[in-house]
């Protein structure tokens, strides 16, 4: 069964983990780092900012936060003609081109409840680092997230 085992660095710095991970006999292809970068335009004021799951905000909502109702949420209709809801993605883009930080941090399976808290951390200039692994691994990759000095690690 597979788990993210995920962590806060101060410094986004990741040497010591990747060469930990590496002394294991782990693989580094399991490793995503998001720093302070990755945030802009995402969170403000320690509140999600909507428009970045909807393309254009709620005011032409559904009722239900992130779904508007047209197309797909966070894409535009505007861009390719005769396909509704196809267009240009919209919002912050993380590390892979019109990938949201939303998107990366659901990418590391952190629960809608703690998105929040993730995106204040990288506001303030911290970095979160996460591990894609097998459930065999677990105790370990938590053990060397925690001997490598980071904070609040949690696995997923």
């Amino acid at each position: 069964m597979p788990f993210v085992v995920t962590g806060i660095s101060q410094d986004g710095d990741t040497a010591a983990l990747e060469h930990a991970l590496k002394a294991s006999g782990l693989s580094l292809e399991g490793l995503e780092v998001l720093g302070p970068d990755d945030a802009d335009g995402l969170a403000t004021g320690g509140a999600i900012d909507t428009k970045i799951i909807t393309g254009s905000g709620l005011e032409s909502g559904t009722g239900v936060p992130g779904l508007t109702g047209r197309g797909t949420p966070g894409i535009t209709g505007r861009g390719t003609p005769g396909i509704a809801g196809a267009g240009r993605i919209t919002g912050a883009t993380g590390p892979q081109m019109g990938e949201s930080l939303w998107e990366k941090l659901a990418d590391l399976a952190i629960p809608d409840d703690e998105v929040e808290n993730y995106a204040e951390a990288l506001e303030a200039g911290r970095s979160i680092v996460g591990y894609h692994g097998d459930a065999k691994n677990v105790a370990e990759v938590e053990g060397l997230f925690r001997a490598a000095g980071f904070a609040k690690v949690k696995t997923f």
